[in-house]
């Protein structure tokens, strides 16, 4: 029964994550150029579950209206929470999981679990939830796993938005 439940579960937020992703292109058109509207365009662009969605277009795009550093730092935690929509299947699915493959994944994300969300957040790759499923699949803290997140994801916007101010400063 347990295990029909995390099934649920784990389709329930999935669709959820197809229906972000569906709805990302209507919200970067109407969200407002604020920076509460960063958060949430930033959100529903992580919370699409293995769908490709960039955040970091929308940082930059934000970024040439209002104060790069507030957009840096709502973007990342709108990304942070968006990719804890990820860690939640993974924490549902669970039980899905063969326990072998559980088995080899826990040797590998007991040692350097952190490290790797917080190297998979700074590189722009687009299998991240990979890693928030696997997280939330090996029952890491969430307040961890979000807080280390967001740190990553905020050198990254930063990175990006300070190269995209550069770039646009060279070129007049």
């Amino acid at each position: 029964m347990k295990v029909e439940i995390n099934v649920i579960a784990t389709v329930i937020v999935f669709v959820f994550g197809v229906l972000v992703w569906i709805a990302n292109d209507f919200v970067k058109r109407h969200v407002p150029m604020t920076a509460f509207g960063v958060l949430i365009a930033c959100f529903f662009a992580n919370a699409s579950v293995l769908l490709p969605s960039s955040s970091i277009l929308i940082a930059i795009e934000y970024s040439m209206v209002i104060n790069p550093i507030a957009v840096a730092f709502f973007g990342a935690v709108g990304s942070a929470l968006g990719e804890m929509i990820g860690f939640q299947v993974g924490r549902c699915g669970r039980n899905i999981v063969p326990r072998k493959i559980y088995k080899w994944l826990e040797n590998r994300m007991k040692s350097h679990g952190y490290t790797m969300v917080f190297l998979f957040a700074v590189i722009p790759l687009p299998f991240f939830d990979l890693i928030g499923m696997l997280s939330g699949v090996m029952r890491m803290n969430a307040i961890k796993f979000y807080s280390v997140c967001f740190i990553g994801k905020l050198i990254k916007l930063t990175g990006y938005i300070w190269l995209a101010y550069t770039v646009t400063t060279l070129l007049g």
